[in-house]
């Protein structure tokens, strides 16, 4: 009996030590308001709780955060697959952090919470920005073929640049707002009360419902399905 109850509790605590292990995330270096974190290997960030991220896309890998040391000790730095995430440990946690990302290419970045995430510029052949929570993502620059952005919150997406063809979907009371973010077609679909504003110059499927606006600009010529109060203006 003693022995099968010893066996029976052996996954239950392989599955707490696991459990110790993820929450610990990447041991950070340094004391006091700065630390450093020895991770590589990634092409997307994504960002969880209050915290804000700037992200610098170019040169070799490099994460550091800058804060009140009460609160970087609560700072959660780890690596899922290609995929940077920062958040925070388990338990009760005051205060905001400022995250210093730098990386060779950045594929994706995605805000899960409040937090804010800054990106100089984005290069390639595609893009995701998806947003969950309430946070913004402003992105300096993008020339990328392939450029997807999800809100399902209410944060927005401001951005700059060229694409080669866009894909938004909206169903929050976010948005994109990127009057300078061009690009030759898109796909945009809005359910809610979220809205759209950027520059298409070629042909473009708008799919609304409910009172979120879309603005394609005045090149855009436009496939409309339409349902609810929400304008959608293409073409001059």
């Amino acid at each position: 009996m003693r022995l099968i109850m010893f066996a029976a509790l052996l996954p239950l605590a392989a599955c707490g030590n696991a459990f110790d292990k993820d929450d610990a995330g990447i041991a950070g270096s340094g004391t006091g308001n700065t630390r450093s974190y020895a991770v590589a290997d990634f092409t997307g960030i994504r960002l969880a709780g209050s915290d804000d991220v700037e992200v610098r896309v170019g040169g070799g890998y490099s994460v550091r955060a800058e804060g009140d040391a009460r609160v970087l000790d609560r700072l959660k730095i780890t690596r899922d697959g290609a995929t940077l995430n920062v958040s925070r440990r388990s338990g009760p946690s005051s205060g905001s952090a400022r995250v210093f990302v730098t990386l060779p290419a950045l594929t994706e970045a995605a805000i899960g919470g409040s937090g804010d995430m800054r990106i100089d510029r984005v290069r390639g052949e595609a893009f995701a920005a998806r947003i969950a929570g309430s946070g913004d993502l402003t992105i300096g620059d993008v020339a990328a073929g392939d450029v997807d952005v999800t809100v399902t919150g209410s944060g927005n997406v401001a951005a700059r640049g060229q694409a080669r063809r866009l894909a938004v979907r909206i169903t929050g009371s976010g948005g994109l707002d990127a009057p300078q973010l061009a690009a030759r077609g898109a796909d945009v679909q809005v359910v809610g009360s979220g809205s759209v504003r950027t520059t298409v110059t070629g042909d473009a499927n708008v799919r609304s419902v409910g009172a979120g606006d879309v603005d394609l600009g005045p090149q855009a010529r436009c496939t409309v399905k339409k349902a609810g109060s929400g304008d959608v203006r293409c073409g001059r």
